[in-house]
């Protein structure tokens, strides 16, 4: 782990800020850093300091008395706060959902406090991750039939090869709850990879009417690998992601760091890469629509962390009602989008494997320019 002595000599160089922060410094009149949270509090750090800081709005996944579904019993609480870090065994999962994306959260926390992004400026934040992801597979197919939720085996057959991180991970997201707009770390025990997506309205529930304009729908949504690469297994690893907006519309970015060095940059947040010509980008997952310029909507962002798996056909059953409401239907203005889902059962998401991880040293920069 990044040493905790270096992290408490700075932070007692720096002063101290109110409410939810620990810390803060300038390394320039325009620029200002934050220690959200290095898991340190007087007497103990407990899961009380944590829930000061962090919300699981999606409930507690793994880590709950009975999964999701209400019936399936979970792991069970294993999150420590021992050696200064937050630890999580989440190995192997045992929560999963044939339906939209709540199979990909095996456990997922956000913070409680949401940070602006200067009108020409950047945000960035910064955490140290620590992941081991035992069971997992080198060349793992999927398999699964084409079907709305829950159908499976009663459909043309489905089957694709998941990276490592699509199998298990440990994530940091930086997400616009208001616009869906999300950018995630994921890391493996020897592999990473960069994403960024926009989560429907359905999923982020922004509005629950087409018209609006905060709608999100097959034409933004998008969910998309950037780069995909091996990493050293067995150490700490420093991620960071960083979102920068100028004043032009489309000049709007976010760039991705591991151990201080950018590996993936994105420009025209909020438009698929698919959909920008000479991006780089790995073929997962191709887009529907064009996307929009977000530039004038994204004003802030939430810190999250978190267990994933990555395993569902995009678009992830959009259009579907939930099954546990009755057999599922399908949006009428949207077959052919329903006709791309894709039903994956139990056996499929959980063969054994699951992610132990180490968090620390969460931090937030933000640069005027």
């Amino acid at each position: 782990m990044r040493s905790k002595r270096l992290i408490g000599a700075w932070v007692a160089a720096t002063f101290a800020v109110l409410g939810i922060v620990g810390a803060a410094t300038a390394a320039s009149p325009n620029e200002t850093t934050v220690v959200y949270d290095d898991f340190q509090a007087a007497g103990g750090y407990t899961l009380s300091n944590y829930a000061a800081k962090w919300s699981n709005l999606y409930g507690l996944g793994d880590m709950g008395t009975t999964c999701p579904d209400g019936f399936t019993p979970a792991k069970g609480d294993t999150r420590s706060f021992a050696g200064g870090t937050f630890y999580i065994d989440d190995a192997p999962f045992t929560c999963s959902l044939d339906f939209s994306v709540f199979d990909h959260l095996k456990y997922i926390a956000f913070s409680n406090q949401t940070f602006a992004v200067p009108q020409k400026g950047s945000l960035t934040f910064a955490s140290d991750i620590a992941a081991q992801t035992p069971g997992t597979q080198i060349g793992r197919v999927v398999h699964g039939t084409y079907g709305p939720p829950g159908s499976y085996p009663n459909g043309p057959p489905y089957a694709s090869t998941v990276f490592e991180g699509q199998q298990a991970g440990a994530v940091m997201n930086m997400i616009n709850f208001e616009t869906g707009q999300l950018f995630d770390w994921f890391i493996s025990g020897n592999r990473a990879f960069t994403l960024i997506e926009r989560l429907p309205s359905s999923v982020t529930g922004n509005t629950t009417d087409p018209s609006s304009p905060s709608w999100v729908g097959p034409d933004q949504m998008y969910t998309q690998i950037i780069d995909e690469f091996a990493i050293t297994p067995g150490v700490t690893h420093h991620v960071a992601i960083t979102y920068t907006r100028g004043t032009g519309n489309g000049n709007s970015t976010v760039e991705y760091f591991l151990d201080g060095s950018r590996v993936s940059k994105v420009k025209n947040v909020g438009v698929p890469l698919d959909r920008q010509p000479g991006q780089k980008y790995t073929g997962i997952y191709p887009s529907f629509g064009p996307g929009e310029d977000l530039r004038s909507e994204l004003n802030s962002f939430t810190i999250g962390h978190g267990t994933f798996s990555l395993l569902d056909a995009f678009p992830f059953q959009w259009g579907w009602t939930p099954p546990w409401l009755g057999p599922p239907t399908c949006d009428p203005l949207w077959p052919d989008i329903c006709a791309l889902s894709v039903s994956i059962p139990i056996s499929e998401r959980l063969f054994g494997q699951g992610a132990r991880a180490h968090f620390d040293n969460f931090t937030v920069t933000t640069e005027s320019h």
